[in-house]
């Protein structure tokens, strides 16, 4: 008998059992989670993860190209200087994470819930939401941003429009940002998938209902021979797709005075504010939970052991590693926002 509990005594089946389940999980809790550009860390390297961008020609204070073009132009007989390249490298740190549930031995044998199975299902779902939390933390705290109106927070007491939207694409467009064509595909095999071109709109699903009263919206069960490229994807304006989770939190009672505005407010004194992010290709990177990088699970079952003799205790949880890093601040935005009340 093995005087400790190892991850290797449990049978190999329960652990890849185990493994699917999260994944499943995982991947319809995950929104984020399945766009920007996406890394594997290789085992037995470093925790440090280097994005390595090209920049372009004579690269302006907004990321594009500043073109002279008579720069360019040749004199006969006369070679042109010669010039090089440079890179914009963007790191991140990988961070740990896990959740651990315990159970006894006896409510292994004599529940009639399947406790074990539960705790599994519950350790993906948790750990699914703080993944997608931090990288929500990350790409909200973007330096471009644009407001319904006014110019700061403690102004706003106006829904999402079509014109805020035409701003931010304006200002993405002029810093060459590109619409997304690529997101992660589903599955357990580490793979990507093309998607029709567009800039990809995260907002709270609290703001699906003026998302949808936006001029000439789109809903996804019209969009004919184009389908919809995640399961939470709610509509299309223009160049814009919508894709809402309940994990886009907004800024609670930041806003302007309620009064007779008839926004949402958590306190009924402030409106909430909405945070909803924009993003163009290659505007973030992540680890992303698959391959090696993919969450693992643990199972333990209440066997005896040396710290625990009478087998009484079992263990169910995962960890993971993971980082986000916003790789072109220029190629991103976020939209602040006040949500209708709906009374």
């Amino acid at each position: 008998m093995a005087d400790m509990q190892a991850y290797s005594t449990v049978p190999q089946r329960v652990l890849v059992k185990a493994a699917t389940k999260m994944l499943k999980e995982v991947q319809n809790i995950e929104v984020l989670g399945q766009f920007g550009t996406t890394e594997q860390q290789p085992l037995n390297e470093t925790d440090t993860i280097v994005w390595r961008r090209l920049n372009p020609w004579n690269m302006g204070a907004n990321g594009a190209p500043n073109i002279d073009v008579n720069g360019f132009q040749l004199q006969e007989g006369v070679n042109p200087d010669a010039n090089s390249i440079s890179y914009t490298d963007v790191s991140t740190t990988l961070q740990h994470y896990g959740l651990l549930f315990k159970f006894s031995s006896k409510v292994k044998l004599m529940y009639a819930d399947d406790v074990a199975g539960d705790m599994v299902r519950l350790t993906a779902k948790t750990l699914a939401e703080v993944a997608e939390l931090i990288r929500y933390g990350v790409l909200k705290g973007g330096t471009i941003v644009d407001y319904a109106n006014g110019s700061t927070r403690p102004g706003i007491n106006s829904p999402i429009n079509l014109n805020m939207l035409r701003r931010i694409a304006r200002t993405m467009e002029n810093a060459r940002a590109t619409r997304v064509t690529s997101m992660l595909a589903p599955g357990a095999k580490y793979d990507t998938k093309a998607i029709e071109p567009g800039y990809i709109v995260f907002a709270h699903t609290d703001m699906i209902a003026d998302i949808r009263d936006l001029p000439d919206f789109t809903r996804v069960e019209r969009y004919g021979t184009s389908q919809k490229i995640h399961p939470r994807e709610i509509g299309a304006v223009e160049e814009f797709r919508f894709i809402s989770s309940p994990l886009f939190r907004p800024f609670e009672a930041a806003g302007a005075a309620v009064g007779s505005t008839g926004m949402k407010s958590v306190g009924a004194t402030n409106i909430d504010v909405y945070p909803f992010i924009v993003i163009g290709e290659d505007a973030f990177g992540h680890v992303a939970l698959k391959g090696h990088s993919a969450i693992r699970p643990v199972v333990h079952e209440a066997t005896p052991s040396k710290a625990d003799p009478l087998g009484q205790f079992g263990y169910v949880g995962a960890n993971f590693y993971t980082s986000t890093v916003r790789l072109n601040e220029n190629w991103m935005a976020r939209g602040e926002c006040a949500v209708r009340a709906l009374a």
